[in-house]
């Protein structure tokens, strides 16, 4: 696997040769390539256990190239002087965002001091100039809308070139920061109204919406959603749990929770849950999970195991009849979705999908209230997933709990396409969860 680019007569690239499962950076002449090919090509730069590398683009002076370290996204420029003189790995240098969140490096909650770090997402944005010293690169988080700034690659200067608008809007009142799991190393994203806990969240137990995805490699990485500001302002904490599947942690993070690993994307969203209530952050009677398509999955199949860690249950167009979809090659997508859930007509993966499929695994329980969406054209949830998820449930399980049902007749996989509708739909959403949260203001 490469990707390639190319400044006087050099060809480098990001691959994946020799087992380099998060990549690394190599050069080659492009005189090379019809006589030696791959075997001109000379490492530069192998980066370290927890950095993987993943776009480049050449300019003429540098590289810049787009990666994760500790499972945060990072631009690092490489110089190519660095790399002419030889010698030893050239010095990549990190783009240091200069108004990014102070952070003492620690997390206060009802237990303990835990360690913990402040986050953004960042990544190159559009740049057209090939003989530049500067570029262009944009910096998300949750608290704050998206920031297109300048930054000169020599004297590391930051120019704020555009900002996303968001009136009325003040940033200093919101956090995010990072903490990781007492189990199983996951990482977990918090957010919250610094106003509305000014204890931090020392003063816990608190309203915490819980979400994860942990699939495809998908990387979840923070980014600003206005429609989250109507939780945040009631008080509910935001929590995202990066579990493996997703690629935040890099390759080996998301093939340690796909195909016959798919069961630890569970067992880590339960240490994550687990880590808010030891914690204090939360508590069972104050905890809602939410998942989306591959997340309802997630949130459905960990429900299964530990009903008794969450008050509701969210999910939105949720894949959570795995082993039927995954058995049948005339669904769109089914048999693109075998290289990272299997094939199930295989009687070893069939076993295993068996073990862990949400329709296939609900018990006679009790189990959280729960809402379940729909829409009649999605193409890649279909819509009798979650109706027949909805229906075992309300006939297995031991409670009086809510189980809820709603399916759009007009959209497709996700939300509508017309955006006062697509607002309306996440009211109704968010409605329920404050609702089981018991905020009613």
């Amino acid at each position: 696997m490469y990707q390639v680019d190319h400044c006087n007569g050099v060809l480098y690239l990001l691959t994946n040769k020799d087992g380099a499962k998060n990549s690394k950076l190599c050069c080659m002449p492009v005189v090379s390539l019809p006589v030696g090919g791959a075997s001109e090509m000379k490492d530069v730069w192998t980066p370290g256990q927890h950095v993987k590398l993943d776009s480049l683009r050449c300019f003429e002076n540098f590289l810049a190239i787009e990666g994760r370290e500790a499972g945060v996204s990072r631009i690092f420029i490489v110089r190519y002087s660095g790399i002419v003189d030889g010698g030893a790995a050239p010095v990549a240098e990190a783009v240091v965002f200069p108004d990014g969140q102070l952070h003492d490096g620690t997390l206060l909650t009802p237990r303990r001091r835990m360690a913990a770090a402040s986050l953004y997402s960042t990544g190159l944005h559009c740049n057209g100039l090939f003989s530049t010293d500067t570029i262009r690169v944009y910096r998300a988080d949750y608290c704050c809308p998206s920031r297109v700034f300048s930054y000169n690659s020599t004297t590391q200067a930051f120019k704020l070139l555009k900002e996303e608008p968001a009136p009325n809007f003040d940033r200093s009142l919101y956090r995010a920061e990072r903490i990781t799991s007492h189990r199983r190393g996951v990482p977990i994203s918090l957010v919250y109204r610094t106003d509305c806990h000014p204890k931090g969240l020392a003063g816990g137990p608190h309203p915490t919406l819980l979400t994860g995805y942990g699939c495809y490699g998908a990387c979840n990485d923070p980014d600003f959603d206005f429609t989250l500001l109507s939780l945040l302002d009631r008080g509910v904490v935001y929590a995202v749990g990066h579990v493996r599947g997703g690629g935040e942690l890099g390759e080996e993070w998301w093939e340690a929770g796909r195909q016959f690993n798919v069961k630890n994307r569970f067992l880590d969203f339960e240490a994550v849950a687990e880590t808010l209530l030891e914690e204090g952050i939360s508590e069972a009677s104050r905890l809602v999970a939410w998942g989306e398509s591959s997340g309802g999955c997630l949130v459905s199949a960990t429900a299964n195991m530990r009903p008794d860690l969450f008050k509701a249950l969210l999910l939105e167009v949720p894949f959570c009849d795995a082993l039927t979809t995954m058995s049948d090659p005339t669904i769109p997508l089914t048999c693109g979705d075998w290289g990272e859930y299997n094939n199930t007509n295989e009687r070893e993966a069939f076993h295993y999908a068996l073990e862990y499929s949400p329709y296939d695994n609900i018990r006679m329980q009790s189990y959280p209230a729960v809402l379940c969406t729909g829409a009649l054209n999605d193409a890649m949830v279909g819509f009798w997933e979650p109706l027949k998820y909805i229906t075992k449930l309300r006939r297995m399980k031991l409670d009086d709990n809510l189980a809820m049902m709603k399916v759009n007749f007009h959209a497709g996989h996700g939300h509508s396409s017309d955006r006062y509708e697509d607002l309306r739909e996440k009211a109704f959403l968010f409605a329920f969860v404050l609702n089981q949260l018991g905020i009613d203001r």
